[in-house]
């Protein structure tokens, strides 16, 4: 049997420089929201099979009545192995960028 997946984020508001918290993240059937920090340190509930999933970020109740483009960030991940995956992603209210963390 394989070893099992985790995955965290960390979602930072670049326009101010802080955190975003409060942001809904749904990887699978599992939807948390961001602490104060921005962080979620276990999307996986204590580990999930390697295998291809879609992690939606939704960052357009964050900006509530500030314009912005985005209402979702949605990302297909493909974990190809039993280890931990740091899903990260900047955001502001017209751009969006992510890279696998550490």
């Amino acid at each position: 049997m394989s070893e099992l997946a985790t995955v965290s984020t960390h979602v930072l508001d670049v326009a101010s420089g802080e955190p975003a918290a409060g942001v809904r993240v749904t990887l699978g059937t599992r939807t948390l929201t961001t602490d104060a920090q921005g962080r979620i340190a276990d999307l996986s509930g204590g580990g999930i099979n390697p295998g291809s999933y879609r992690l939606l970020i939704e960052v357009g109740a964050y900006w509530g009545g500030t314009p912005h483009l985005f209402k979702t960030v949605a990302l297909e991940l493909e974990l190809d192995e039993g280890r931990h995956y740091h899903v990260p992603l900047l955001i502001s209210p017209f751009s969006c960028t992510t890279y696998r963390g550490t």
